[in-house]
C-alpha cells in the first residue's frame, strides 16, 4: 500500500518538515510513501489520476484548510493532521470555515498535536470526538560539528540585516550573545514585534544580537520586516539555513526564542529543547502546551513592550542555564 502525504510544502516551512519526518518514518517501517505539495494538483481531478496511476490506497493531508480543497470529495480514504493555523487563525475566516468542516466531516480519522488542540478542534466540531487523536510532534536533530559563529554566519552571509555595531561578521566573536529567532516572515509569528525590544537592549550592551532566519511567506510583510531590521540594530536577518547549520546555530545561541500570536506546536522550539537550548516564547495556547513558565523556558503574555522587558529581565534569564547576560529591563513580573 502506498500513502501519499499532502501538505502545503513551501520551502523551509514547518508543514514541510513535518511531511518529510512522517514519511521518512514511515519509509522506515517499510510502508511506501509519496509526499507532495498541494500546488503540484491544478484540480481534484488532477489529484484523483495521480491517485490511481500510483496506487495510492491512503492519504495523510497537513493542515485542514491547505489540502481541504483537495481531499474534502476525495475518493481515496484520507486523515487529517491539524497544523495550527487551520485552527487558530482560518476558523474565523467564514469561507475557510466551511471548507474545513466539510473535509474534516469526510475525514475517516483526525490527528492534532496536543489535549488543547484537541479541545479546541471539538468545540468548533462537536461530532469528531471519537475519531480524534492527541499525537504529540516529532522533531529531528541534525547539528553539525561545532563551529565558531562567525564561520556560520560568514558562510549563510545576511540577505537583509540592520546596523548591528557588532559591524559585520568578521567582528562577531564568542562573546557575542545570540538570541534566534526562527520563523517564516509572515503575520502569524510576528517577529516585528521583537525587534525594538531588542534592538534597545543592543544598545545597552552591544553583545546582545538577536538573529531572524526564514523564508519570505508574505511579500508585503517580509518588506515590512525588512524596512524595521533597517531602523534598528543589533539584528540580523538571515535567508533559511539547511537544518544541520540551523541547529548548529541553536547550540551557539543563548536562547531560542517565538514571537508567534498563534502556534500549533512549534518546531523550532521543540528542536531547541531537544538540544538543551533555553526557549523564551510568546505565552500563547500552542507555546503554553509545551513549556513550563521558569522550568523548561520563559514566556511573556503581551504583545505590549513593557511585558516584553519585563519577559528580558536579567533576574528570570539568570534562572535559565546559559543565559548568564545583565538585562536593562524593568523588574520581573509573573507572565
Amino acid at each position: 500500500m502506498t500513502t501519499l502525504l499532502l501538505a502545503y510544502c513551501f520551502p523551509c516551512s514547518g508543514n514541510l518538515v513535518t511531511a518529510e519526518r512522517i514519511r521518512t518514518f514511515l519509509e522506515s517501517g517499510g510502508h511506501r510513501s509519496i509526499r507532495k505539495c498541494v500546488s503540484d494538483f491544478d484540480s481534484c481531478k488532477e489529484l484523483w489520476e495521480f491517485l490511481s496511476n500510483n496506487d495510492i490506497r491512503c492519504i495523510m493531508g497537513i493542515n485542514a484548510y491547505r489540502t481541504g480543497h483537495l481531499l474534502r470529495d476525495c475518493p481515496v480514504p484520507f486523515g487529517l493532521v491539524f497544523g495550527g493555523t487551520d485552527l487558530n487563525e482560518s476558523t474565523v475566516i467564514p469561507e475557510r470555515m466551511e471548507l474545513m468542516t466539510a473535509t474534516v466531516n469526510n475525514a475517516r480519522f483526525l490527528v492534532c498535536f496536543s489535549k488543547e488542540m484537541k479541545q479546541q478542534a471539538i468545540n468548533l466540531w462537536p461530532d469528531i470526538v471519537d475519531k480524534i487523536h492527541i499525537q504529540p510532534q516529532g522533531v529531528c536533530t541534525y547539528a553539525s560539528s561545532p563551529s565558531h559563529l562567525r564561520d556560520i554566519l560568514t558562510a549563510y552571509r545576511a540577505a537583509e540585516f540592520g546596523s548591528c555595531s557588532c559591524g559585520c561578521t568578521e567582528d562577531l566573536n564568542d562573546s557575542t550573545k545570540v538570541f534566534l529567532l526562527v520563523c517564516g516572515l509572515r503575520p502569524v509569528k510576528d517577529p516585528i514585534h521583537l525587534l525594538q525590544v531588542f534592538s534597545e537592549w543592543h544598545r545597552y550592551d552591544s553583545r546582545v544580537l538577536l538573529i531572524v532566519v526564514g523564508p519570505e511567506m508574505n511579500c508585503d510583510y517580509a518588506r515590512k520586516v525588512k524596512d524595521e531590521i533597517y531602523r534598528c540594530v543589533g539584528i540580523l536577518l538571515l535567508p533559511p539555513l539547511p537544518q544541520a547549520e540551523l541547529h548548529t546555530l541553536m547550540l551557539l545561541s543563548c536562547a531560542v526564542v517565538n514571537s508567534s500570536v498563534s502556534e500549533g506546536m512549534s518546531g523550532a522550539i521543540l528542536e531547541a529543547m531537544c538540544l538543551g537550548v533555553p526557549v523564551l516564547a510568546r505565552d500563547i495556547a500552542g507555546n503554553a502546551a509545551i513549556i513550563t513558565h521558569k522550568e523548561t523556558g520563559l514566556l511573556f503574555n503581551s504583545p505590549e513592550r513593557k511585558s516584553m522587558e519585563t519577559a528580558l529581565r536579567g533576574d528570570t534569564l539568570n534562572r535559565v542555564p546559559s543565559l548568564n547576560i545583565e538585562s536593562p529591563f524593568i523588574e520581573v513580573g509573573s507572565p
